[in-house]
């Protein structure tokens, strides 16, 4: 047997008996489930209302499971129905066309109506219909008949259908979710509509009568409902913002901010709620986002115009937008340059749309169009334009209140604005580092040149320093003292004794010669390829580090990346690999760099795994068709209900690769 076959061998085993062990073990000492004393509450008050409820002969029916946890509480499932628990809302009962209403929502996790409140109970219309309270901020309720269906009811209109005798008054029974019209919300009822206007805080009904009776009626205008009210008017859960993503958090001195899978809603009480997604949402994102003197949004993304264009306006006494085409990226437009812009007609008029950031030379502020060039001078407070006939259109014109440039509030454009600071701070640093790095590059691979047959016993053994024999037909290293071997270093050689430095620079181990197709390959960091007998992959206990949402590392730029042979394997490998679990040098094709120069004969050409969104992030890259969301650790197929409206922050060409870089599939 060879040495290569051998060490495949050993690892075969290895492998084998480590599944074993962790089978066994998981078997013997899991337990069944993990009891708490929220678990043990939740057990104890849901079984209390089924029992006072009737049992088996509740609405609920006989048990079908144990308690299980689910958002922020726990739930319990029937034969016609569930209960739900959380220590503030107390056991509740669900059962019929409410309980498939709240489901189809998204439930007590994904929606935002929260948890039940009271046990399903009859309506003010009598026997024939039935109502359910919710804990959400807005006091939603899911109202119930035969004739009309389940709708939910919340927020202003609520509030309006209460004062006016709820399901038992002159509205009666809603006959339909409620609908959204920019800052207009209205719902349908059996005798009647009502809507509100979120900006003037004024209702309206049909018939117009009943208005008048709701003066002064106190509607819930807390940051949650006004964020939750925006994601519903987006379109929830299977709109572009999808699922909510943490919790709500504070953004200014007495702003709120939600992120979700697709985007982010912020909010303030002068501004209201409203979302940012996409390519705008990065731009805003990459500017500062609510720290940035664009201030927050203050409508919704719209339609910029011209074909494909995206347009969403800002707060800043400068009336600031970012403007978005597939074609031009996302770029900001503010200050006298936007009002003189919308003055010639936006991007439906003859300067078209922006296609580069504003510039400031001295007093005078540029940018550029796709039909031509705005100028204003601070100083003297007047415009240019090419082509020059123009400008003879902007007289006279209002230039709005704030910064002149497209910096802080003001500069005159002269010397530095303090965006180019940092570079003054981060660009040296990072030069030396990449000269630091490149010094033990060159050290490692000097002392690999150097090394001598000596170090190497004929025992298929690691000898002096961990070195590796390899065969000189394998076509790795550089060329060494011995016209058929090549050594390569070991921990020690690397580390010169030195157990906490680190060696990043890729580590080769030999291979069987692959086949003419080449099998699947995976590129995996380096670091989980050790300098240690029979290249063993260690578990790493740690979750994956998230950089943020709009950053990502290209992988094909990567000095640092291997790529594993899916196709020996068999399966995917996982980030995290069992302790007692080897892989042999053999699992490993060559490093990426060695692909990509041109060697593919013997190796085989493969393409990286991960593929970083395109101009439109909405274009599918060429052999790229999965969709995954860093921050979620989501995946989305084409046959997924968000595919569509999810912006991919990476792409991978196949399911297995996406699993194998740590992500979930989104259902």
């Amino acid at each position: 047997m060879t040495w290569l076959g051998s060490r495949l061998s050993r690892g075969t085993g290895r492998i084998a008996l480590g599944v074993f062990a962790t089978a066994a073990a998981a078997v013997l000492v899991a337990p069944a489930a993990v009891a708490t004393p929220e678990s043990d509450a939740a057990n104890d008050a849901i079984n209390q209302a089924w029992q006072a409820a009737g049992g088996d002969g509740s609405p609920v029916g006989g048990r079908d499971g144990d308690v299980y946890q689910v958002g922020d509480g726990f739930a319990q499932n029937f034969s016609s129905g569930k209960i739900f628990f959380t220590a503030g809302t107390g056991a509740h009962l669900i059962d019929g066309a409410i309980l498939d209403k709240y489901q189809a929502l998204g439930g007590p996790a994904d929606s935002d109506l929260g948890f039940p409140t009271i046990d399903e109970v009859t309506g003010l219309l009598g026997p024939s219909s039935r109502v359910s309270t919710f804990s959400a901020s807005d006091k939603p309720a899911i109202f119930w008949t035969p004739d009309t269906g389940a709708w939910v009811v919340r927020g202003a209109i609520n509030a309006a259908w209460d004062e006016l005798g709820g399901s038992g008054g002159t509205l009666g029974a809603p006959t339909g979710d409620e609908t959204y019209d920019g800052d207009v919300v209205s719902q349908k009822f059996s005798g009647g509509t009502v809507s509100y206007n979120n900006a003037t805080k004024v209702f309206t009904t049909d018939p117009p009568d009943l208005a008048a009776n709701l003066a002064g009626v106190e509607v819930p205008s807390d940051a949650t409902t006004a964020i939750n009210q925006a994601w519903r008017a987006a379109g929830g859960l299977a709109g572009p913002l999808g699922a909510r993503q943490g919790a709500q958090y504070t953004v200014g001195d007495n702003g709120a901010a939600q992120d979700y899978s697709g985007g982010k809603i912020f909010y303030s009480p002068a501004t209201g709620a409203h979302a940012a997604t996409g390519a705008i949402l990065s731009k805003y994102d990459s500017l500062g986002g609510p720290k940035s003197d664009l201030g927050l949004p203050i409508g919704t993304e719209a339609d910029g115009g011209a074909a494909n264009s995206r347009v969403s306006a800002f707060s800043a006494p400068d009336k600031p937008v970012i403007f978005w085409t597939p074609d031009t990226g996302a770029i900001v437009v503010r200050g006298a340059i936007n009002a003189a812009w919308g003055k010639l007609g936006g991007a439906t008029g003859k300067l078209g749309v922006p296609t580069g950031e504003q510039k400031t030379d001295g007093d005078t502020v540029t940018q550029t169009f796709s039909g031509g060039e705005i100028s204003f001078n601070t100083a003297a407070n007047t415009f240019s334009t090419k082509p020059a006939e123009l400008a003879g259109q902007l007289s006279g014109i209002e230039v709005p209140a704030g910064t002149p440039g497209p910096s802080a509030p003001g500069k005159s454009g002269k010397g530095l604005n303090w965006h180019w600071w940092w570079l003054l701070v981060i660009i040296p640093a990072l030069l030396l580092v990449s000269v630091i790095a490149l010094g033990l590059m060159r050290l490692q691979r000097r002392r690999a040149a150097h090394l001598d047959d000596e170090d190497y016993d004929d025992d298929d053994h690691w000898a002096d320093g961990g070195r590796v024999q390899v065969p000189q037909s394998s076509g790795y290293g550089r060329s060494a003292p011995d016209a058929t071997t090549k050594t390569m270093p070991g921990p020690e050689d690397v580390l010169d004794g030195d157990q906490d430095s680190i060696d990043t620079t890729p580590t080769r181990i030999p291979s069987e010669p692959e086949p003419e197709t080449a099998p699947e390959l995976v590129e995996v960091p380096a670091e989980f390829v050790e300098h240690e007998e029979y290249a063993e992959v260690e578990e790493v206990d740690e979750e994956p580090s998230d950089t943020g949402r709009h950053a990502a590392v290209n992988l094909e730029e990567s000095q640092s990346m291997w790529r594993l042979n899916m196709g020996e394997l068999g399966t995917p490998r996982r980030r995290r690999a069992a302790e007692d679990v080897t892989v042999e040098p053999e699992d490993y094709a060559r490093p990426a760099e060695v692909v990509e120069s041109g060697d593919e004969e013997q190796h085989g050409a493969a393409k990286p795994a991960i593929h970083l969104p395109l101009a439109d992030p909405y274009q599918a890259p060429e052999g790229y068709v999965i969709k995954a969301n860093t921050h979620s650790g989501l995946y989305y197929t084409p046959d997924c209900a968000l595919y569509d409206h999810t912006v991919p922050e990476v792409w991978f060409a196949s399911e297995e690769l996406a699993q194998a870089n740590g992500f979930i599939k989104a259902e």
